[in-house]
């Protein structure tokens, strides 16, 4: 099946249109963080005119992306809190030098919400790598959606939901240990989860339902 997903991408005019060209280096890969979340890179960046704060798990790569409507600190500290309400603190926040992220607000945040906040060098913000390479990523999510007239939001689903390789599972599987539904035909079976027995049990107990097996 790799090898057939490989030849229809090769065969594919959207996207030989929207790749893009090779790196003039390789970047040096971060250590991988011992759990989902724990450690994220984020990056600002411009798209059709509008600005989008993005937010990748260096674990799972999954991403979250959230547009602004100004490029203040506030404002950026307001979308991030939404996104770790979401999924949580992580340990450390990498970001370059933009002035949004080293304000005093900022580092008031960090300190208050106790993560680490590391900047990347302002004389080569490709240190930050991760975010970097996400943003062409989703850039070229949203370019296709649009060249195709389809909905951008079903581009991020679908790739959320597919596996980074052969031997990796996908994003939303390695960040939230399920499947996510989609539009493509899957068996109620493989979007379940792995509930604790403990849990089940207590829910059980507390609610008198009992477990439907699918």
């Amino acid at each position: 099946m790799s090898k057939q997903i490989e030849d229809v991408v090769q065969r594919c005019d959207i996207c030989k249109r929207f790749q893009n060209s090779n790196a003039k280096e390789p970047m040096i890969k971060a250590e991988l963080p011992s759990r989902p979340w724990e450690k994220v890179a984020t990056d600002v960046f411009d798209f059709k005119n509008r600005q989008y704060l993005l937010i990748v798990d260096y674990f799972s790569k999954f991403f979250e992306v959230s547009m602004l409507n100004n490029l203040t600190s506030d404002t950026v500290i307001m979308n991030m809190k939404s996104i770790f309400a979401r999924h949580g603190i992580p340990e450390i926040l990498v970001s370059d030098s933009a002035r949004y992220y080293t304000s005093s607000k900022f580092q008031e945040f960090a300190k208050s919400w106790e993560f680490k906040h590391i900047t990347s060098s302002p004389r080569y913000q490709q240190s930050n790598g991760l975010a970097e390479r996400t943003v062409q990523t989703v850039k070229q999510l949203l370019k296709k959606a649009e060249y195709e007239g389809k909905d951008p939001y079903m581009s991020i689903l679908n790739f959320r939901n597919t596996p980074l390789d052969s031997d990796m599972p996908s994003p939303s599987q390695l960040l939230m240990g399920r499947r996510c539904k989609t539009t493509l035909p899957i068996t109620k079976k493989l979007l379940r989860t792995e509930i604790p027995e403990n849990a089940k049990n207590s829910f059980v107990k507390k609610t008198g339902e009992t477990e439907t097996v699918l």
